[in-house]
């Protein structure tokens, strides 16, 4: 097979055919790397791999780390993450929950966030559950100068469970949420290989931005997730069963779809990579 790299979307993201994960090339490897920086969202598609095999080709984009919620992870392979249909809120109402149903960049609650997040459509639904993305450097760029100049210097506080949050979120333990203070980072970040700068937002884990009066807070935030998630900066992935999906999350932020038929099973693994304190 030979590899092949081609574009996905206006403003990102890229699809890698002819390639196979379980036995990966040095030079494919190197081609994967660069097409994600350039790209943003990368997706591998046509794979086949064992819960194990999966996780140990992630590899191949950083060190992979421990996942955060030990409630949803593979029975096996203890630092995958299982993302399905069959969600539910264990420790709150029980119900069906759709984890990332609002614009987020993942584990912003942390003071060092994974870099980036790698998801394989093991079972994908016939329609729905498109995954969308956006680019935050364009959403930057774009801003004007006196914009760049207000929003240069702000931190922001996030936190899991932000009174700002969009969507459902799963109940934690009296343990995990004592192991999760509230953490600031800033509102623009430098990413840490290329240079550029990027938005970083996180609509449904902020909470308010260090030294504004709340009601001048929300509307900046407001005002910044209206902009940075304006169509002309998306993707939209519709899934495909042995999709592996990469993403960065330094320079982007996602949505997950729920509105795939009742009855039809989504069935996803998700492995994070391992970044620096945002800066």
């Amino acid at each position: 097979m030979t590899l092949t790299i081609s574009k996905l979307g206006d403003r990102l993201g890229a699809v890698a055919e002819g390639v196979d994960m379980n036995a990966l090339k040095a030079g494919d490897a190197e081609a994967l790397r660069g097409a994600l920086l350039d790209n943003l969202v990368l997706c591998v598609r046509g794979q086949k791999l064992e819960p194990q095999a999966y996780f140990d080709a992630m590899g191949v984009f950083g060190k992979q780390m421990p996942q955060p919620s030990a409630s949803s992870n593979h029975p096996v392979v203890k630092d995958l993450l299982i993302l399905s249909s069959e969600d539910r809120d264990v420790l709150g109402d029980g119900k069906r929950i759709v984890v990332g149903a609002a614009w987020h960049t993942d584990d912003s609650y942390r003071a060092v966030p994974c870099s980036l997040t790698t998801l394989y459509g093991v079972e994908v639904p016939p329609t729905g559950g498109d995954t969308q993305f956006v680019n935050m450097y364009a959403a930057y760029d774009d801003l004007p100068d006196a914009t760049k100049a207000r929003i240069g210097p702000l931190r922001v506080v996030h936190k899991y469970d932000s009174s700002r949050k969009g969507n459902k979120i799963a109940k934690r333990t009296a343990e995990d949420m004592a192991a999760m203070p509230d953490v600031i980072h800033p509102m623009v970040r430098t990413h840490p290989v290329t240079g550029r700068k990027a938005l970083y937002l996180n609509p449904n884990r902020m909470e308010s931005v260090v030294g504004l009066a709340r009601a001048e807070s929300d509307a900046l935030l407001d005002e910044m997730t209206a902009h940075a998630t304006q169509l002309k900066y998306q993707y939209r992935h519709k899934w495909r069963q042995g999709d592996i999906v990469v993403w960065d999350n330094r320079c982007t932020m996602h949505k997950a779809n729920g509105d795939y038929p009742q009855g039809a099973r989504r069935y996803m693994l998700r492995v994070i990579t391992e970044g620096t304190a945002p800066a």
